[in-house]
């Protein structure tokens, strides 16, 4: 059993020695001429791009048809048993302990630069030879799919899947137009209160697959289209949006302020009266009562 090191021996003697059928070269040899090539001082361009030698312009023809077209001669790391996280141990080890290539079954050497391509045409081959998964189709979603030809084979229907922030965006106007209104007096609903009742809808029909938050596009689109607000610059959730729920009737039912801060005319006791409607107070409630007592009796004796 070969080790990982010697495995990307093969690696480097394989691929460096691979003969390129138009050049009839071997790759290393390519890499030769271009290494060859002077740099001007910032070393991010080629001094004289329009003086390139033949064989190190086909150099670079390599690498950029790599990333879109298979390299029959190359061979990637998993083809020789190594898998991607010991080919990338492997290839920092020789890095760091060699200062160049000998290329095998010759007496030449080539400069560490050659191993930074190698490594780049292995990322690019490995992604063109790895084929792409398939989806995976549930019983319930084959169903659906027979369901549809069936439907469009009986009754003529040209459908078209659509998104899923387009789904979303219709679901949500139909659950809207249903269950609130844009037409009520008083203070408005909050913007939090919503989306926990959209997403509580959402997670009720067809399960926690797809939630929406408050900058989701679906979401954004429900707020500027339908509801007629722009909140993309407001930083927090406490927001008040014109819209009342629907009533049996059709007509809007009045909002109730849940909030039990402090701003406005909330004063303690309006505060514990919502916060104390089932449980008894709890002695640092108790505590403050107390002191918010003793502090209004003390205003009024000194107003006196």
């Amino acid at each position: 059993m070969t080790n990982i090191h010697e495995r990307f021996q093969q690696f480097l003697k394989h691929n460096l020695c691979a003969i390129d059928k138009i050049s009839k070269l071997p790759f290393y040899k390519l890499y030769q001429e271009f290494s060859k090539l002077k740099w001007n001082e910032q070393n991010t361009l080629l001094a004289h791009p329009d003086k390139i030698p033949e064989n190190a312009q086909h150099f670079l023809n390599i690498i950029d048809e790599a990333e879109n077209k298979i390299i029959k001669w190359f061979i990637v790391n998993r083809q020789i048993g190594l898998s991607d996280s010991n080919f990338q141990r492997a290839l920092n080890l020789f890095k760091t302990k060699y200062l160049y290539v000998n290329v095998p079954q010759t007496d030449e050497k080539v400069d560490l630069g050659i191993i930074n391509y190698l490594q780049r045409l292995n990322k690019y081959q490995l992604e063109l030879r790895v084929p792409q998964p398939r989806p995976i189709i549930s019983m319930h979603t084959a169903r659906l799919m027979r369901e549809l030809h069936l439907l469009k084979k009986n009754r003529k229907t040209k459908y078209r899947l659509q998104t899923d922030n387009e789904q979303i965006k219709s679901i949500l106007k139909i659950w809207f137009e249903n269950n609130y209104t844009l037409s009520g007096e008083g203070i408005g609903y909050a913007r939090r209160q919503l989306l926990e009742e959209a997403n509580d809808y959402l997670v009720s029909k067809f399960g926690d697959s797809k939630l929406v938050y408050c900058h989701d596009p679906s979401w954004t689109w429900l707020m500027q289209e339908v509801i007629g607000m722009n909140d993309q610059g407001q930083k927090g959730m406490y927001l008040r949006l014109p819209i009342w729920r629907k009533g049996t009737s059709g007509q809007a039912i009045p909002n109730e302020r849940k909030s039990v801060g402090t701003g406005g005319a909330y004063t303690l006791e309006q505060r514990q009266k919502n916060r104390l409607k089932n449980r008894a107070a709890t002695a640092r409630e108790k505590d403050a009562a107390r002191k918010a007592r003793e502090k209004k009796r003390k205003r009024e004796s000194e107003a006196l």
